[in-house]
């Protein structure tokens, strides 16, 4: 499950759970783009919460997005606490020309500061 927490001022702040689907994408989607018409580039703050991957609509969904919207992100800031979670931020990062860190969530804190530093 995706949930938006939060959008304002450029940063969209999420809550990832158990496995996604392509309809937490759609729904994701249409969010991003409002924020992103208003505000380039948008920051995203993820939060992973007993986080299990995706399905194969899911993967699918978040490809598409990563390839359409790669040039609308600006700084994307990963919170979890597993280590499959850091390793798959990392090997994400050279497919996007946004910068992406991941963070444990003892450090939700420095998470936020760093998303949103000049």
């Amino acid at each position: 499950m995706l949930n938006i927490e939060k959008t304002d001022n450029g940063v969209i702040h999420v809550r990832a759970s158990g496995k996604l689907t392509q309809p937490d994408y759609d729904t994701f989607d249409v969010q991003f783009d409002k924020v992103a018409q208003a505000n380039k580039p948008v920051r995203v703050l993820v939060e992973l919460d007993r986080f299990e991957g995706w399905d194969a609509a899911g993967l699918w969904q978040e490809l598409k997005f990563d390839v359409t919207h790669n040039d609308d992100l600006g700084r994307v800031a990963i919170i979890g606490d597993k280590t499959w979670e850091e390793w798959g931020a990392k090997i994400s990062e050279p497919f996007f020309s946004a910068e992406m860190k991941y963070f444990d969530k003892t450090q939700a804190a420095e998470a936020r500061d760093w998303l949103m530093r000049p």
